[in-house]
């Protein structure tokens, strides 16, 4: 399925400029979109560490996460090229949003999910990741590296 685009209609559509433009090309997101979308979405937030006390971390909003690959995989809206900007992307309605977001998923199924949970914990302390039973790509001790 790789390099796949799709063209989607959107019920309200998008003003930009003068023109009101409803016709978005989405493509099929890549692993570069996902890490991206992944470092964009990381805030770094001071969280508790057990010893009474506070340790920086950064987190990532799953939900960000699939707007900054929403905005990656958008080739084109109108005459306007993508990757489209989050300030435009904000002034979508709801169901234009949510009409973008599962064709997203339609194209990349499982795969921004499988590349998102390897990212998360690679490079982080064993004792930081959940066990699993079948282990991902940043479970290191599972495949045999170390």
């Amino acid at each position: 399925m790789a390099g796949t685009r799709i063209t989607v209609t959107l019920a309200h559509g998008l003003k930009i400029g003068d023109e009101l433009q409803h016709e978005v090309v989405l493509r099929e997101a890549s692993a570069g979109d996902i890490l991206d979308a992944q470092e964009a979405s990381e805030r770094l937030m001071l969280v508790p560490n057990g010893d009474d006390g506070v340790e920086p971390m950064l987190i990532a909003s799953p939900s960000r996460v699939g707007v900054e690959v929403l905005r990656r995989q958008i080739v084109s809206i109108g005459d306007v090229s993508g990757p489209l900007d989050l300030k435009l992307l904000r002034r979508l309605e709801p169901e234009d949003l949510n009409l973008l977001l599962a064709k997203s998923e339609q194209l990349d199924g499982a795969a921004v999910e499988s590349v998102q949970e390897g990212a998360k914990t690679r490079g982080r302390d064993p004792s930081d990741r959940p066990a699993t039973a079948t282990g991902d790509v940043g479970d290191r001790d599972a495949h045999g590296v170390e």
